[in-house]
């Protein structure tokens, strides 16, 4: 299979590659819809495109690529960098020729990345830009609240910022209202939506958030994985005689971790089972309160996916059948 590594940017993408006799090569190729079009029709049947993702720079390429049935992987920076040990000099030729050498070498852990459906990619856009205003009225409400130890208020400069702060309390609202009109009118989505929101603790923000960031339940396929996106799948810390635990990782997605961590505190009091497992843990084993948040918040995700892949929504009524009688495990 012939690999070809691509250093993304916003105007153009360099691309590193191996022509028939075995030599390198490299191009450069406009960010453009007519010119990605030419460089999809020079390229051989067998072959795979492997690219660090850098947001929305390469949605062009990759719808494209996808159009046309061409194998594309999106490969983070960090996993790049990573695998190619000890390496000096930067270029955006050079960054090609590395995405390359890591698509040769690791051609097993590639996977195939999709361009998301036409509703799921309209959420996305809605979802980044509800998030870009909250942060703005956030500044705004910190000013406001500031305000109140003002001696002397100047009149033009609060009825400005209360104009603001109703703006954009309005563009927020149309923002929530479009983003649920869309999940209502696309089926998979509306299902998807209803399911996690069926488990309680798990609200409508944080199912949209699960849905965009797992492309609804498809990219990411098991909870495990969603808690080590979140950055609450704990990992073992031990070496030789030195054992520390386990822990989890920084890396994790900060905003879906903390809507997680908002799920969990919700379900500790409305979730009869993980009121009584917080009950347990952190009142009678005396465990951090952190720990105990981030378990239930594993916990939830585990329910949520199973109901996803089952189809079902939540019922407090279900009780777990004995796992030994699977087994064949006589008690007698």
């Amino acid at each position: 299979m012939q690999i070809y590594g691509i250093d993304l940017a916003s105007q153009k993408f360099d691309v590193s590659f191996r022509d028939s006799d075995g030599k390198l090569r490299n191009l450069v190729v406009k960010n453009s819809h007519i010119q990605i079009e030419k460089f999809l029709d020079r390229l051989p049947d067998d072959c795979r495109l492997v690219a660090e993702y850098t947001g929305v720079y390469g949605d062009l390429l990759l719808k494209l690529a996808c159009i046309r049935g061409i194998r594309i992987s999106y490969v983070s920076g960090y996993e790049i960098k990573h695998c190619m040990g000890l390496v000096r000099g930067k270029s955006d030729p050079i960054d090609a020729s590395r995405i390359r050498e890591y698509g040769e070498r690791y051609q097993d852990r590639l996977e195939d990345t999709r361009f998301p459906s036409e509703s799921l990619y309209a959420l996305r856009e809605l979802y980044a830009t509800r998030r870009l205003l909250v942060e703005q009225r956030k500044q705004l409400q910190t000013v406001l609240k500031s305000d109140l130890n003002r001696p002397d208020k100047n009149q033009t400069a609060q009825r400005v910022k209360s104009d603001m702060m109703a703006m954009l309390d309005a563009q927020i609202k149309s923002l929530e209202e479009e983003m649920q009109r869309l999940i209502a009118d696309d089926e998979d989505l509306s299902k998807t939506s209803a399911i996690a929101q069926s488990v309680p603790g798990i609200g409508p923000v944080t199912a949209t958030e699960l849905i965009i960031k797992t492309d609804n339940f498809t990219r990411v396929r098991t909870a495990k994985k969603c808690a080590t996106l979140a950055g609450i799948a704990p990992f073992p810390n031990a070496t030789g005689k030195s054992d520390k635990g386990s822990h989890v990782s920084n890396m994790g997605d900060k905003q879906l971790k903390s809507l997680l961590f908002m799920c969990a505190s919700s379900a500790i009091v409305h979730f009869e089972k993980m009121r009584i497992y917080k009950m347990k843990k952190y009142d009678v084993e005396h465990k951090h309160i952190f720990v105990v948040l981030n378990n239930v918040a594993n916990r939830l995700l585990k329910i949520l996916y199973a109901l996803v892949k089952s189809g079902k929504m939540y019922d407090p009524l279900y009780v777990q059948r004995d796992p030994r009688l699977k087994l064949g495990v006589n008690n007698n």
